[in-house]
């Protein structure tokens, strides 16, 4: 595993910090645009577009290639424990153009905000163990 406290997730109440592995990168990053669209037409045929700018939602989906964005099972266990905290927010910074870059982000509980695959099949897992790992955030407004 690859780390180096450049990707990691802060809870932004409690300054709790969980070191994730810098191969995490955000999967479909640039499918998600700011400004979204509406078409119509107008009895006479005339196309009406209306736009306007989104101001969060955007879905953060880490994901690294199998074997390489792997997260012991503890830190997996430190993340569930977060997700699992009402009201919670956190800044996630990732390694993205060669820079760091800080997005404020929610779990996204609307689907499995964690899915976590063991590397190598055990029956009685240690904390060590290393899974590969999918988390998903969502963009929430930093002010």
């Amino acid at each position: 595993m690859r780390t180096n406290a450049q990707t990691k997730l802060t809870n932004t109440a409690t300054g709790a910090v969980i070191i994730l592995s810098d191969s995490l990168y955000p999967e479909g990053e640039h499918d998600w645009s700011a400004i979204v669209s509406n078409t119509k037409y107008a009895l006479d045929g005339t196309m009406i577009v209306e736009q306007s700018e989104r101001k969060a939602g955007r879905p953060y989906t880490m994901q690294a290639p199998n074997g390489h964005g792997v997260l012991t099972l503890a830190t997996i266990n430190s993340l569930k424990a977060e997700r699992d905290k009402l009201g919670a927010t956190f800044w996630l910074d990732y390694l993205s153009n060669d820079t760091v870059q800080r997005v404020k982000v929610v779990f996204d509980t609307t689907q499995k905000a964690i899915e976590a695959t063991p590397v190598k099949g055990t029956n009685s897992p240690k904390l060590t163990d290393y899974y590969n790992v999918t988390l998903r955030f969502l963009e929430i407004p930093s002010e």
